[in-house]
This record gives C-alpha cells, sequence and structure tokens, in this order.
C-alpha cells in the first residue's frame, strides 16, 4: 500500500495514532486535503435528516465504487470534529472517538453512521469524506458527503394561562363574560425544538396579536404568544384555539377553550289576537326574545299590573327557552287565559332583561298590544224584594252593559219559566226599547222570584240576582194529629190536632176555627177576660187529654190571615183502639203421639176494635161517599209483601186493603193488567208495599181479583191472600177474603173466611212466638219437648186478651234407643258377657230375650237379666224407656268359658206393645273370638340364586275375626298380607330369616321361613409357613360354603399352567398348595373356587424366585419361623423396650459426668485459693479418683490429641 498513490476527497482531518505509523502520506496528498478543508466551508449540504431525542439515526454516505474506484478509507466529521474513521483492506480497521464510543457505529455495506440515543448535543452538519486507491475521472465525490442532523424535540406542553396566570384546561369553558369584555390569554409552548410556530385561531379565522417570543435554554425552546381580543357576537360557540406548528409533531397541536359569553337580547315581538276575541275565549299572547344569553327574565304586564298564574288559576304562563346553535337562547312564553268583560281596552305588555342588561343598567325591552273584547249584556235588576197585594202595579227594573251595547233580545222570567210579555193585559214592556217589565194587576200566580235575560250578537247574559215579589192570599188547610196513628184507650193518651197550612200567604195563622163534625168547638185565640189562658197561644194547635172513645169524631178546622178566612179542611177522624175479649183454647187429637202432629184452635167471641172487616167496610163507605161510583168492577191491582216480621206483615196487609177502597181504578177492557203505584195508607203510612204483579181472573161472577203474596214462615209452603174488588150482594158493607196455599202448581179451590184475628202463642210459659201468628197452629213433629204447656190470645192494635193455657200429654210407641249391632264379637276366654238394648215406650212395654229365635228361660242357670225404666231425657229428645241386660253367667257354662264351635248364636231383644204401638225386635250375631294360633308358613326354607327372584311364600293363621298378616325382615316391615311376594332380584344381603306375624285385636303369633341366597365364591390367596413348608392357602367366600379349587402359574404369554385342585384337607372352604424351594424365576399363582351356583373371578398372587443365600437364611432362621406371629411381635417388643431402657440409662450417665466434670473445675479453682469447693471423700468412690491433674500446656504448642485417633473423652 505504501507504493500506491492515493487520493481521497473532503477536507484534511488530522490522522489517527494507528494511520500515522501504518501509512505514508505525501506532501501533495496534505496539501490537497488543506485546500478541500477550505473549500468545505463554502460547501453545500447534501441532505437533510430529523429525528426525535432519545431516538437511533442512521447517517447514509453513498460510495460509488464504479466511478470513483476501490474505497481506500472513510471518516466521519461532526463540525469540524471527527468523530470516526474506518480503513479498509484486508483486516477492516474502525476508530472512534471516545466521547462516541458507546453510541456511535460505523457500518459498510451500506456505509452509514449509526448514532443510538440521539441527544440535542448531536445535532450539526455531518460530513462522509471519502479515500479511494486510484481516483477515477469519472468519480465526482472531492467534496464529500454532507448531512444536515436536526435533533427534534416535542414540547412537554401547551398550555394556555388566564389573565391572573391560571391555567386553561384544555376543551374547558371560560367565564362567563360579556360581550364589549376584553379576552386576554397567553399560550405557552414549553421544551420544543426546532422552534415552534404559534398562532391564536376562532373557528378558521387567524386572530390578530403581537409576536411571539421565544427563550432558548439548553437547547430546548419556550415559546410564549399573548392575545388580547375584545369579545362581540361572533364569538358565540365559537372555540379559541392556539395552535401549535413544529417539525418535531406530526400534526399541528390544537389547544382550545370556549367562552361562555353572554350577550343581550336582539328582537322582543307580541302576537296573538289581531282585531278582537269574544268574552270566554281562550286568548293566547305569544312573546318571542331572540339573540339573548343567558335566557331572559320574562314578565307579564295587565296595563301596569303584573300578572302571576299563581294568583289566578285561570290564568297560564307557559315560558320555554330554546338555545340556537350559536349559543343564544330564543325565549317564548305564552300568556293564555279566557277573555271577560274586564280585559277590555286593556294594554298587555311582555316585558324581559337578562344579566347583560342588569349589568350595564340598560332597561328592559318590551312589547304591548291593546286587547279588544266582546262580550254578552250583564244585567243587574231591582228593587230585591217587592210585597204587594192582589190587584197592585208593580214595576220591574233592569240596568246592563255589554259589547256592543246594542240589544237582540229580551226576556223576563218567573221562577225559571219564561213570562209572555206579550199578554199586554196583564204586562207592559219588557222589549229592547223598554227593558222593564211592569205587572199591571198583581194575582196570586204572579208569586215568585224574577229574573231578567238580555241578549245581544255576542250572547246572552242573565241578572245574578232575582226580585222577589211577594204577593198576599188567604189560607187553605188541613188536619194533622199527633200521634197520626189510631190511639189506644188503655193509654189514655194525648191527642194534639194541627191546623196544618196547605197554601196562604203569609203563611203564619192568627185565627183558627175549629169543628167536630162538622160543629164548631173553638176559635182560637179566645181573648176573652174569662179566658186569659187561651189568648196568647198558637191557635194552630188544639190538645185533646186522656182519649177515650168519647173522642171518636171527624175533625176539621179554618184559618185566617191578612187576607182573610180561607176555606174549611177535610175532615180527619180520630181512631179508638181497644184490646180482644178472653181466648179460648182446645187440640186434637187429646193424646198427642210422638212424631206425628197435633193442630191447636184458638178463638175469641169478643174480636175488639179495631176488628179487621169492620175497619176496612168502614173506610171503604167512607171513600165511596166521597166519589163517584164507577162503571164498571174496579181493577185491583196487587202487591208482594216480603221480608216482613209477622206482626208488619198484617199491618201491610191492612194498609194494602184500605188501599184498594181508595184508590179504584177503572177500565173498559175488564181483562188489562194494571200496575198501581205504592201510595201510603192513611192508617199506616210506615208500611210500603213494595211489588206488583199480574192479575188473575178466576172467572167467580166474572170479576177480576188481586193476588197477594205474604212473608212465609214455613219453608214448604207459601201464604197467598187473594182480594175481589166486588162485593157480595147479601153483604155489601164487608168486602170476601179468599184464603190459599200454594203446593206447586197453584189450586183455584178457594176457602172464604172472614174476621182475620190475630193471635200470639206462647210454648212452655215461653214466648210470644213469632212465627205464629194464626188461630190454628199445627205442631209437627210431636217430640219430647212437646209435652208442655200451651197458651194463645187475641191481639190487636188496643191491645191483647185474656190468655187460655192447656197441658199437652205426649205418648211415644216402642222405639229403640240402643238396639242390639249386627254382630257381637266376645273373646272366648272372658269371665263375663253381656248383651243390652234399650227402648223408648209411654206407656211401659216389657222386654224378652230368644237364642236363635228361642226364648231363654228365666231357670236357665247360664243366664240372668237385669232390667230397669229409665227417665226421659231432655238432652236427646228420649221419653221414657226400658233399659234390659243380657248377662252371661260364665261359672255355668262348660270350662266356665265360650266354646270357640258351639257357642256363636244369634240373641234377639224383644218388645212388646202398647197403646199407641206394636212389638219391635232387635237381633245381633254372637261371635266368639280368640286370637291368631297354628300360623304356618307354606316354605321353610326357600333356595334362590343371586339375581333371581324367589318364588311366594303364604302364610296361613287360624283366628276370629279373621288375622292381618305383615312380613318382617331385619326388625322392618317389607310387605303387608299373608303372602311375601318378592319383585326385585335377590342379592346376598337378603339372606336370612323372614317372619310372618299374623295378628287381630285379641293377639298374634308367628311363623318364620329362611331364605337361601346362593352366589359365585370369591377367593382370596395368603402365604403362610405349615409345617415348616411355604404354603399359599386359597380361601374361598361363597354360599353354598363348600367349594373346589383350581390352582395355576399365569405365564409370561398370558397363558396358564395349571397345578391341580391343591389339598382341602378338612376344610370345605379352603385348598392348600406347597411352594418348591428351588425355583429360579418369580411367579404369579392363580387360584379360582367354584361351588354349585358357578365359578368365581380369579384370584392371584406374586411369589419372589429363591436365590442360594435366602435359602441358607431360612435354614439359619428355622428355629425362630416355628413361633407364632404374636410369639415374634411380643420378642420384638422386648428387645425394642431393653435398647430403650439402655438408652435411657447412658443419657443418665452422660449427665452425671459432665455435672462432676464441672465441679472438678471448681476444685481447681478453689486450691488455687487455697479454699477447698468439696468436702474430702466427695469423689473417694468415683472410678477415677486418686488420679493426677495433667499439667496446663498450651494448645498451639501441641496438635490435635484427636486428630489421629477415634476416641472420643465426655
Amino acid at each position: 500500500m505504501g507504493n500506491m498513490a492515493l487520493r481521497r476527497s473532503g477536507k484534511a482531518v488530522p490522522k489517527s495514532n494507528q494511520l500515522a505509523e501504518n501509512s505514508p502520506i505525501p506532501l501533495s496528498l496534505v496539501l490537497l486535503l488543506f485546500f478541500a478543508l477550505v473549500d468545505s466551508t463554502s460547501a453545500q449540504v447534501d441532505t437533510t435528516i430529523s429525528q426525535q431525542e432519545s431516538h437511533s439515526v442512521v447517517l447514509p454516505c453513498p460510495v460509488n465504487a464504479e466511478k470513483c474506484g476501490k474505497l481506500h478509507s472513510l471518516n466521519w466529521f461532526k463540525g469540524d470534529e471527527r468523530i470516526a474513521a474506518m480503513l479498509l483492506g484486508d483486516s477492516n480497521v474502525t476508530s472512534v472517538n471516545k466521547e462516541f464510543d458507546e453510541r456511535v457505529t460505523v457500518e459498510q455495506n451500506p456505509y452509514r453512521l449509526v448514532i443510538k440515543d440521539l441527544k440535542i448535543s448531536d445535532e450539526d452538519i455531518y460530513l462522509c469524506d471519502t479515500t479511494f486507491f486510484i481516483p477515477e475521472e469519472t468519480c465526482d465525490n472531492f467534496n464529500g458527503y454532507r448531512i444536515e442532523l436536526r435533533v427534534l424535540v416535542p414540547p412537554t406542553e401547551v398550555v394556555i394561562l388566564d389573565a391572573k396566570g391560571d391555567r386553561i384546561e384544555n376543551g374547558s369553558v371560560v367565564g362567563p363574560m360579556q360581550e364589549r369584555q376584553s379576552l386576554k390569554a397567553t399560550c405557552t409552548v414549553r421544551n420544543t425544538r426546532p422552534q415552534p410556530e404559534v398562532s391564536w385561531f376562532r373557528g378558521t379565522k387567524r386572530l390578530t396579536t403581537y409576536s411571539p417570543t421565544h427563550d432558548l435554554i439548553d437547547g430546548l425552546y419556550t415559546s410564549t404568544l399573548e392575545l388580547d381580543w375584545q369579545l362581540s357576537r361572533e364569538d358565540l360557540a365559537q372555540d379559541i384555539e392556539c395552535r401549535v406548528k413544529s417539525a418535531a409533531i406530526q400534526n399541528v397541536t390544537v389547544t382550545k377553550f370556549s367562552v361562555d359569553l353572554q350577550v343581550r337580547p336582539t328582537s322582543i315581538n307580541i302576537n296573538g289576537v289581531k282585531h278582537h276575541t269574544v268574552q270566554g275565549s281562550k286568548v293566547v299572547l305569544t312573546c318571542d326574545i331572540r339573540g339573548a344569553r343567558p335566557a331572559v327574565n320574562l314578565t307579564w304586564y295587565n296595563t301596569t299590573t303584573i300578572i302571576s298564574s299563581d294568583e289566578n288559576e285561570l290564568t297560564e304562563i307557559r315560558t320555554k327557552a330554546l338555545e340556537k346553535s350559536d349559543g343564544t337562547f330564543h325565549t317564548q312564553s305564552e300568556l293564555i287565559f279566557n277573555a271577560t268583560r274586564f280585559e277590555n281596552d286593556h294594554v298587555f305588555r311582555c316585558e324581559a332583561e337578562n344579566i347583560v342588561l342588569q349589568i350595564n343598567r340598560e332597561k328592559p325591552i318590551s312589547s304591548a298590544l291593546t286587547l279588544e273584547v266582546l262580550y254578552p249584556p250583564v244585567v243587574k235588576v231591582s228593587p230585591s224584594d217587592i210585597i204587594a197585594n192582589t190587584s197592585e202595579i208593580v214595576l220591574l227594573n233592569c240596568e246592563y252593559v255589554a259589547n256592543p251595547a246594542s240589544l237582540t233580545k229580551v226576556e223576563w222570567y218567573r221562577n225559571d219559566d219564561l213570562v209572555n210579555v206579550n199578554d199586554t193585559t196583564h204586562y207592559k214592556g219588557g222589549n229592547s226599547e223598554n227593558v222593564a217589565l211592569v205587572i199591571q194587576s198583581t194575582e196570586k200566580e204572579d208569586i215568585g222570584n224574577y229574573s231578567c235575560q238580555l241578549s245581544n250578537n255576542i250572547g246572552k247574559g242573565t241578572s245574578e240576582h232575582k226580585i222577589n215579589l211577594d204577593v198576599q192570599y188567604a189560607p187553605s188547610v188541613e188536619i194533622l194529629m199527633i200521634p197520626e196513628g189510631p190511639v189506644k184507650e188503655s193509654d189514655e193518651s194525648n191527642v194534639t190536632l194541627f191546623c196544618n197550612v196547605l197554601d196562604a200567604n203569609p203563611s203564619v195563622l192568627t185565627k183558627v176555627r175549629w169543628y167536630a163534625n162538622s160543629t164548631l168547638l173553638k176559635e182560637l185565640p179566645d181573648c176573652e177576660e174569662s179566658r186569659e189562658d187561651l189568648c196568647h197561644i198558637d191557635p194552630s194547635k188544639l190538645l185533646l187529654e186522656s182519649i177515650g172513645r168519647g173522642f171518636f169524631y171527624n175533625y176539621s178546622c179554618e184559618g185566617f190571615n191578612a187576607a182573610g178566612w180561607g176555606p174549611r179542611s177535610e175532615d180527619r177522624e180520630l181512631l179508638v183502639h181497644y184490646e180482644p175479649g178472653p181466648a179460648a183454647l182446645s187440640h186434637f187429637p187429646l193424646v198427642a203421639v210422638k212424631k206425628k202432629s197435633v193442630t191447636f184452635s184458638c178463638s175469641v167471641d169478643d174480636p175488639g176494635f179495631p176488628e179487621s172487616n169492620r175497619f176496612v167496610a168502614q173506610k171503604a163507605n167512607q171513600n165511596r161517599e166521597k166519589k163517584k161510583k164507577p162503571q164498571h168492577a174496579p181493577l185491583i191491582d196487587f202487591h208482594t209483601v216480603q221480608a216482613l216480621q209477622p206482626q208488619e206483615a198484617d199491618i201491610a196487609f191492612e194498609a194494602m186493603l184500605l188501599h184498594k177502597h181508595q184508590n179504584p181504578l177503572q177500565s173498559n177492557d175488564p181483562t188489562q193488567t194494571s200496575l198501581g203505584t205504592p201510595q201510603e195508607s192513611a192508617s199506616h203510612p210506615a208500611h210500603e208495599i213494595k211489588e206488583t204483579h199480574a192479575l188473575i181472573d178466576l172467572h167467580l161472577n166474572h170479576s177480576l181479583c188481586t193476588l197477594i203474596t205474604l212473608t212465609t214462615y214455613m219453608p214448604q209452603s207459601q201464604l197467598l191472600t187473594l182480594y175481589t174488588g166486588v162485593q157480595p150482594r147479601n153483604d155489601a158493607s164487608a168486602p170476601s177474603y179468599a184464603l190459599y196455599r200454594k203446593m206447586g202448581k197453584f189450586s183455584f179451590v178457594a176457602q172464604i173466611v172472614s174476621k182475620p184475628n190475630r193471635f200470639r202463642w206462647l210454648r212452655g210459659g215461653r214466648g210470644p212466638l213469632q212465627d205464629i201468628v194464626t188461630k190454628d197452629w199445627t205442631v209437627e213433629p210431636v217430640g219430647l219437648d212437646s209435652r208442655t204447656n200451651y197458651s194463645c190470645y187475641a191481639y190487636n192494635e188496643g191491645g191483647k186478651g185474656v190468655m187460655a193455657t192447656v197441658n199437652l200429654e205426649v205418648h211415644a210407641p216402642p222405639f229403640f234407643i240402643k238396639n242390639l249391632p249386627q254382630y257381637t264379637g266376645i273373646l272366648h276366654s272372658l269371665s263375663n258377657a253381656t248383651l243390652t238394648c234399650r227402648i223408648e215406650c209411654v206407656p211401659r212395654c216389657d222386654i224378652s230375650w230368644q237364642k236363635d229365635g228361642v226364648p231363654i228361660e228365666k231357670n236357665d242357670t247360664r243366664y240372668f237379666v237385669k232390667e230397669k225404666y229409665m227417665d226421659a231425657s231432655p238432652a236427646t229428645g228420649d221419653f221414657e224407656s226400658m233399659l234390659s241386660v243380657l248377662h252371661f253367667n260364665m261359672p255355668n257354662w262348660p270350662d266356665s268359658k265360650f266354646n270357640i264351635e258351639a257357642d256363636n248364636a244369634n240373641y234377639t231383644c224383644v218388645s212388646t206393645g202398647n197403646s199407641v204401638g206394636g212389638s219391635i225386635r232387635s237381633r245381633t250375631y254372637f261371635g266368639i273370638e280368640y286370637a291368631p294360633e297354628n300360623t304356618t308358613v307354606s316354605e321353610n326354607i326357600v333356595y334362590v340364586q343371586e339375581g333371581t327372584i324367589p318364588g311366594r311364600v303364604i302364610c296361613k293363621s287360624r283366628a276370629n275375626p279373621e288375622p292381618s298378616y305383615k312380613w318382617i325382615f331385619k326388625n322392618q316391615t317389607i310387605a303387608n298380607g299373608n303372602a311375601l311376594i318378592i319383585n326385585t332380584p335377590m342379592n346376598r344381603n337378603d339372606n336370612g330369616t323372614y317372619t310372618c306375624r299374623a295378628f287381630n285385636k285379641h293377639g298374634s303369633s308367628i311363623a318364620k321361613t329362611v331364605i337361601e341366597v346362593h352366589f359365585k365364591p370369591r377367593c382370596e390367596i395368603e402365604r403362610q409357613e405349615i409345617d415348616d413348608q411355604d404354603t399359599l392357602v386359597c380361601i374361598a367366600y361363597g354360599n353354598p360354603l363348600d367349594a373346589d379349587f383350581s390352582w395355576s402359574i399365569k405365564t409370561e404369554n398370558e397363558t396358564d399352567e395349571i397345578l391341580g385342585s391343591g389339598k382341602k384337607e378338612t376344610s370345605v372352604d379352603k385348598s392348600f398348595y406347597i411352594l418348591q424351594t428351588d425355583y429360579a424365576i418369580s411367579r404369579t399363582y392363580r387360584c379360582v373356587a367354584n361351588n354349585t351356583v358357578g365359578y368365581g373371578p380369579f384370584c392371584e398372587i406374586e411369589v419372589a424366585a429363591a436365590s442360594s443365600l435366602l435359602v441358607w437364611w431360612q435354614e439359619q432362621l428355622a428355629w425362630w419361623q416355628l413361633w407364632e406371629k404374636n410369639t415374634l411381635i411380643i420378642l420384638v417388643a422386648a428387645i425394642l423396650g431393653l435398647m430403650l431402657t439402655v438408652i435411657i440409662i447412658c443419657c443418665i450417665i452422660i449427665c452425671i459426668c459432665r455435672r462432676r466434670r464441672r465441679q472438678d473445675k471448681l476444685n481447681d479453682k478453689s486450691s488455687s485459693l487455697g479454699e477447698p469447693l468439696t468436702e474430702p471423700g466427695e469423689y473417694e468412690n468415683l472410678p477415677f479418683h486418686g488420679l493426677q491433674t495433667a499439667p496446663n500446656k498450651h494448645l498451639s504448642d501441641f496438635e490435635d490429641p484427636y486428630k489421629s485417633s477415634n476416641t472420643y473423652i465426655f
């Protein structure tokens, strides 16, 4: 290489020590490098590479070997400093400046410089200087290859600060702020390289700002750009952005915030009613305010009064604010109310303001609208009250206001009825020209409340108040009585008569004239000097004291007021009631029979007053005097009386009959059905008939009849009463009655009854009975409780008559209270037995006993009978009865007990008859009972193979009554019934004894059967030493136990070498096989057992191969192999115990020796001190007593005394 001409491109650079020592450099080359160095200052950069800090960067060095030839060496410069060099040849040599040794590497193919962990100080212009051996003329790489390396550092943060220096977070909202206010902010980009470009934007518009400032610290720039911007409406809903653009970041970094900008409203407008509205219409006024932020506060005014929906329920204000896209609000408020006349010509104003107007002290913006309301007339009448006499002139005034004011119609009302103002003989005015109404001559019919109603094009209006016109006239009266109904004479009560005003004006009576049977009794008040107590009284009241039969009159009255005397009232009769006479009581039959019926009849000679026929006839005659006689027979409507008490039903029935006479109906068609309307009767108005039904024509004298349904007192029937309006010819004063009983289909056969008196019944002194009110009472059925006294009396509204009483005698035919059961079972070993029967019979009857139909004689010593006549039992309702007990005298029976075969018989209890019934009898079968005996099973032993089902086993036993059976296995009931049926396959656990238990109420008996479950045997092999021989024992477990065995050896090819059956000796379940001692390999011995069921599974044992040493050892140890296992265990335990004892003794000796050694040391110390620590003779008896103490030596002067010795001294 030293003879080669070298040319290199680039500038002269210092040579390394290695290059200086190995390569001579000509002077021309040095000059060339010098000029190249001078020329490099003005050389241009070939490429620019940017890379982020801390990353790796690759700087390429392009080498064109075709144009420039073979490369000799390569140098890398950073600015003017060489940082790396590479000498090419047989062995490439690379050198890197120590400062860059860890981060810079030079690579070839391709040639490049790799800088790791890029730092800011690495930014510079790098020169790749190449030197070729023989440069070609075509080579154009004389100035080297220059690369500008730029180190990029992304900003650590971009932060926006407000005027106070507080940080504004990205995406946050600043404010609130008002328009025309100045927004000041600062955008700072920290720690970045190269110098960033910072700008402020609002949307797409770049904002005008000052120039940014840049501070360079440690190679990193911190740039700041301030913003001072006057806010306007254009900034609404806009983001203020700080945009940072730099080569160190891929995209433009945007940090932004928005301003909560508050602005004034731009417009207000009110709309709704364009021209006018009508009263009662819903008015909606809408106020729109736009362009405000925040939304405005809105207030409605009626002229100068604030409108509030809280103060007026009929007014509603709906306000909503809608946010627009620019952030402003469109506020819309609706004022909703019903138009009235009070809003006519009123100005409605909408006023709005927000915080911007308030801060700048500006007036609220507003908009107004004048409302015109059309409404109907509002009417007022006067005067409020007018009092006039008949034939006087009265003026009724009417005033009004309306919009429009012209009237289309005028109407006057009296008591809400339209007044005919066209009757000019009676009225004047009352029209659109003269609204007031004049009554020319007042009458009674003019009394009332007058109102005025006016109409215009919008509607009509009626006066809120009315004129009360009062016209006075003479009274019309009626008689009222308190008490209203009939009066009992026995009460000696008082009756007050009232002269009640039916029609009068004024209604207060100042004088009253009282009449009895049309004769003047008294005129009240009576202010004569002799009767001052009748002067200052209410003349409309007349008191009748201590009412008796002498007050039986028709009373009437006349009334007087300011208008004069009125007409006399209708007559009103005062009724006086008195009680019926004594009752008479009889019954049939005279002697009652149990469970049959007896009928009691009650009668009276004096029915008292009111007597029903007389009462109705009298009222009917009075009504006929006042009404015209009808041309046709009246159609009588009828009613149903339901759910009433008996006395209420009677009263309602009487009231209904009176109602028929008072309200007869006429009809030309006799077949027409008429439904009447119930009215209150004169006598009993409180009892009102409830229902109506169709009429029934019985074709009796072609008359129409009325069917009345009364409340039934027995569930078996209904009581119906028929009433006809036609009077009998022989007695025109009394209507007829017919009584029916409804049993299924209705029967028309009638029985005429008269004088329907009412009665009350008592039973046993208790009552009266509420459900019995008729004269006849049938008691059915008759029982023990019927044997008592019965009483009855007649009653009416005047009271009750004298009571009649009888005692009822009741007899009972023979009847079994306790009869014999169909079957009577007696245990054969009982010492006593009885049969009992009890027969009810009045008069008394006798009882006898029979066996198998043959009477039992009194001299039969096997029996004796005890009898007792029992009293009646009110608790059960039984009459007097005869109790008979048949006793079995067991000592007189053979063997003093019953024979279970011969003594079964039928026994009968027989009674005699009495005056009301015949003989009766009861029979029982007398059965001798005993406990189960002779219990047997069909099979004593049952053999069954495992997995099969055994046959059934039947259990039988003798007993009375018939026994029940259950089967028991292992103390559990497995089946009921005499047959043991097992439906599941048997397994070996089911083997055992099954017990059948037969039982009845007298005892039980058992029988047993054994079920043997046979199964294949399984086997086990044990290795034992028997008679000094190594023996394999195969034990079989199966049923039956007797088993055969087969021995074999399992070979390598899984086949068996049969060894035979082995030896069974005396065991039926074991087989013995003696092992040979000369086998050389391990073997697997197999055994299989079989019994009558079949072969069981194989069992195996592995036997290891025997060695000569093992054989010899076995011979040596033959003496202990003769011992039993328990003996060996005891021997081993004894040896272990002995060893443990020796160990414990050694431990004790060691502990004692250690203690002695410590005491010897103490003795040595005490000897040096001249004071012995022990008493003489303390160690004289120890084995080492008398030995001299070894001289003390340093350990370093001697070898380890235990180094070559196995003896350790403790």
